[in-house]
């Protein structure tokens, strides 16, 4: 798996060094949580969830979950959000990859965690008669 993540890795650096569809742009960010580290962070917590509902294994969970957030960092990178808007980017941010890794970690942590019911040993529910919340914690 390793050398395929190497493999996506070479791909995405050699377009980014090419200028047909694009000059390549490094983001200027910093780490801080802003807007766009938010959608980052959820974003691929939700799409590990989609992935991982629709009978994906873990693995291809994680790493579907990961190219997306990939993915977007390239037309980051090569689309200029002064020319295309919200389609384009400021360009390409590490800082929105180490949170979209911890929008995955944390949805993998969750997903563990938090059980169906059916396979439940511990319940605890909450409700207030407007809003009720139930969720049962899984043993191994």
């Amino acid at each position: 798996m390793l050398s395929r993540i190497l493999i996506v890795l070479l791909i995405v650096l050699s377009i980014g060094y090419s200028q047909e569809l694009g000059e390549w742009r490094w983001a200027t960010d910093t780490n801080e949580f802003t807007m766009d580290k938010k959608a980052h962070f959820l974003g691929s917590a939700g799409a590990y969830f989609f992935f991982r509902h629709k009978n994906y294994t873990v693995e291809e969970s994680i790493k579907y979950s990961f190219y997306l957030g990939l993915g977007k960092e390239v037309v980051d990178a090569l689309l200029p959000w002064e020319e295309y808007g919200s389609w384009g980017g400021d360009g390409f941010s590490k800082y929105d990859l180490g949170y979209d890794l911890a929008g995955i970690l944390l949805a993998y942590t969750l997903d563990e965690i938090w059980k169906p019911k059916e396979n439940s040993k511990w319940e605890r529910g909450f409700s207030n008669g407007r809003f009720s919340l139930s969720y049962r914690l899984h043993s191994k």
